[in-house]
């Protein structure tokens, strides 16, 4: 058929286009007139079951129920989307335990546990990039089907995120189980119920780039665009989190609103506070600030209203010279300047859950009203 109708760079049959040929016939003519009184008919005979006029035969439940099977099942069935997704995380999750392996408290442990929470903000620049092809290959099922008023956008959108998460929580307890255990994570106050706290954390950051990969995915028209995005808004958000910049440090105009509305702000915070709350700081010899009293003064007398005021701990408070004063005495005092506070660690979390709502509500509507359907 195609070939008759010089489809591609097949030579056309004929004078005419076929389309032409199908306007000016008359079976055209009769599926128009068939179609009129269909409508008419509808009109004269109005339906008086409410239930039998809405635009999909199913229930919304129905539809996300067969969704969410169908996206299992082809998950499933390409066991290289997942795995590749596992390998990457958890090779990261390994690579950056072997590297702080069994930290402790001096000030140098206390740093490299900062940095290895903070790699917690590049997960979602990894799974970002790999889920996008996945949601515009479906995307155009969907477009493609959509006549046919089989299931609505808001199934197809709540069915990709829903079946992305059973795998995507064995990923993030596999990152979690090679990240606490190694490094030795869970020595201050809050203890090993602290560490199943992050667990939680790390679940919902996981969470969040996939909802965010295919909130960027349905805003694009292709994956080579959506691809795009994913370097610039990735580096926006682990600038402007507070660690890579520390929050004194920021710009007043980036501190006033990005620095709020940033996700990774209440992930890092949230991690953070939890890990180091109550961490006794036990300073190496090396790591001490070393200093000599006025005669006649210990150095107790010399610094104590400064150890007050700004924290830390002096380790020879009795000595007359060489005082050895170590900057931090607990985690808090490290965080607190970061505007980071352990009392606010479930309201961080529960913020970074809102904001996986938010993106799934964006994709919802993007895939409502931007369709990018190419005939």
């Amino acid at each position: 058929m195609l070939e008759a109708i010089g489809a591609g760079v097949t030579p056309r049959v004929g004078h005419r286009d076929w389309k032409d040929i199908w306007l000016d016939s008359p079976e055209y003519s009769a599926v128009i007139k068939e179609i009129e009184e269909i409508k008419e008919q509808g009109l004269a005979h109005p339906e008086p079951d409410a239930q039998k006029l809405r635009p999909y035969a199913t229930s919304f439940f129905y539809q996300l129920k067969l969704v969410v099977g169908r996206n299992n099942r082809a998950v499933w069935r390409s066991p290289d989307y997942i795995f590749s997704r596992l390998f990457v995380c958890m090779f990261n999750s390994l690579w950056l335990s072997l590297s702080f392996l069994q930290l402790g408290t001096s000030l140098r442990d206390l740093q490299f546990r900062v940095f290895a929470i903070f790699w917690i903000t590049f997960i979602p620049s990894l799974i970002m990039s790999q889920i996008q092809p996945l949601f515009i290959f479906n995307r155009r099922t969907f477009i493609r089907e959509f006549s046919s008023r089989m299931y609505s956008p808001y199934a197809f959108v709540v069915g990709q995120l829903l079946s992305e998460i059973p795998y995507n929580i064995l990923i993030a307890i596999g990152y979690w189980v090679l990240m606490v255990y190694p490094m030795h994570f869970g020595q201050g106050e809050a203890g090993l119920n602290g560490t199943g706290f992050q667990l939680l954390i790390i679940i919902f950051m996981i969470l969040f780039g996939v909802s965010l990969g295919q909130l960027i995915a349905a805003l694009s028209p292709s994956v080579q665009v959506a691809v795009l995005f994913n370097p610039f808004i990735s580096m926006i958000l682990a600038t402007f989190c507070g660690v890579a910049i520390p929050y004194p440090d920021l710009i007043s105009f980036w501190r006033s609103w990005l620095y709020e509305l940033n996700p990774y702000t209440r992930t890092l915070a949230a991690m953070l506070s939890t890990e180091l709350h109550g961490l006794v700081i036990t300073c190496k010899s090396e790591e001490f600030n070393i200093f000599d009293p006025p005669s006649g003064q210990t150095c107790f007398d010399w610094a104590n209203d400064f150890v007050t005021a700004f924290g830390g701990y002096l380790n020879n408070p009795n000595a007359t010279s060489s005082c050895e004063y170590c900057q931090y005495r607990v985690g808090d005092e490290f965080y607190t300047p970061l505007n980071i506070s352990f009392d606010n660690r479930w309201r961080d979390a529960f913020i970074l859950f809102a904001f996986i709502v938010f993106n799934v509500i964006v994709t919802i509507v993007a895939s409502r009203f931007l369709r990018y359907a190419k005939r």
